[in-house]
């Protein structure tokens, strides 16, 4: 349009595909798929050597403005997107995408339970700051089968919380305060949504009592005559004449889910970024050639044939030894495992070290040159 801007976030061209998608199943037109298709392997080539991506970019030139980028405001449902999008349409392209992006992300970003922001281009640090859009990197971790990191990062997000009374907007990490200017609370639903889905892999009881946290502090400072109002000052409480519609399409939704799943039962949904729920359809799979289906194949009879694994087709973290079923004592490493930078294992700073695979946490340099999960005392 005329005077319209020409900057455009990753998140936002990158996060079509489940929308359009389910258009042309639903309307047997290929178009809209193919359009939302064209424009993420568009954002894909623009990826830099790391993997990683910036947070703007020019729609016009397909240059990048912002090179500076995490996993909150600008990035964040891209990433999402890749995920859900290979669980509700089964193509592996956008499998093999998530799993670079998501590696990238644990080897640049991720500082202990924390994630900073990094330039994409030489995965430095640039800022040391959580924003409330983070909160939504638990959930999504849940559905790739990292449990345990997604666990700790939760707690993180919970315990400012608590401080608080609500989630402020942005807080800086290195100084332990809030942001200056950007200390609101517009109702964002990304916390609850993450403790929603750790109920859901762990059904502990303590995941419900975050979510009655988060309904009493609602009750309690946000709840007004004509609905639920933004807070625009987490240190004084003081309130907007103004509630998102992503309130209730995803804050009370999940909310309400966490309480009460019987929606769930024998389903299979992928929530979009927006909350709305999409349902998992072999029918919308992407369908495999004829020499890949099972009445072509053949078997070599009375030997026993042991299925190889690798950490992220299991989903399993932190690793462990699977005893039953088809892959037998096979050792299946870490989702969120990272390789330190050389094989012997020397270093030079902390950036040279990965993420341990038995725990998930990230190595760090030794004095002594060596990377490894030391504690400093």
């Amino acid at each position: 349009m005329e005077n319209e801007t020409t900057e455009t976030s990753t998140s936002g061209c990158g996060s079509l595909i489940l929308e359009m998608g389910a258009l042309s199943r639903l309307t047997g037109n290929p178009r809209y798929e193919s359009a939302a298709l064209r424009a993420l392997r568009k954002l894909w080539s623009m990826r830099s050597s790391l993997n990683l991506f910036g947070t703007t970019l020019d729609v016009i030139t397909g240059e990048w403005i912002e090179h500076s980028s995490g996993i909150g405001a600008g990035v964040d449902s891209f990433y999402e997107y890749l995920f859900k999008a290979h669980i509700v349409f089964g193509k592996e392209e956008f499998w093999k995408m998530f799993h670079s992006a998501y590696v990238a992300v644990q080897k640049y970003f991720r500082h202990g339970p924390w994630y900073h922001e990094a330039d994409m281009r030489t995965g430095k640090a640039t800022y040391w700051q959580l924003t409330s859009l983070q909160a939504f990197w638990p959930g999504l971790q849940v559905l790739v089968g990292d449990v345990a990191a997604a666990n700790s990062s939760h707690r993180e997000f919970f315990y400012v919380w608590k401080k608080f009374g609500v989630l402020p907007e942005r807080y800086l990490l290195d100084h332990q305060m809030l942001h200056p200017t950007e200390k609101y609370y517009p109702l964002r639903p990304e916390l609850a949504e993450s403790t929603f889905y750790l109920y859901q892999a762990t059904k502990d009881p303590w995941y419900i009592e975050v979510g009655e946290s988060i309904v009493n502090s609602l009750n309690l400072y946000t709840k007004v005559e004509g609905g639920f109002a933004s807070i625009r000052d987490v240190t004084t409480m003081q309130l907007e004449d103004h509630q998102h519609s992503f309130f209730l399409a995803e804050t009370c939704k999940y909310l309400y889910l966490l309480f009460d799943d019987s929606f769930l039962v024998n389903q299979n949904y992928i929530f979009t970024t927006e909350g709305h729920p999409l349902p998992v359809l072999s029918a919308w799979h992407e369908r495999l050639p004829e020499a890949y289906i099972s009445t072509n194949w053949t078997f070599v009879k009375k030997q026993k044939h042991v299925r190889l694994a690798s950490a992220m087709s299991m989903q399993v973290c932190p690793a462990n030894t699977l005893n039953t079923g088809e892959y037998g004592s096979q050792h299946i490493e870490s989702a969120c495992h990272v390789a330190d930078a050389r094989n012997d294992h020397r270093c030079l700073s902390d950036e040279d070290c990965g993420v341990d695979s038995t725990n998930c946490r990230r190595r760090s340099c030794s004095i002594a040159g060596y990377c490894g999960l030391w504690l400093f005392i």
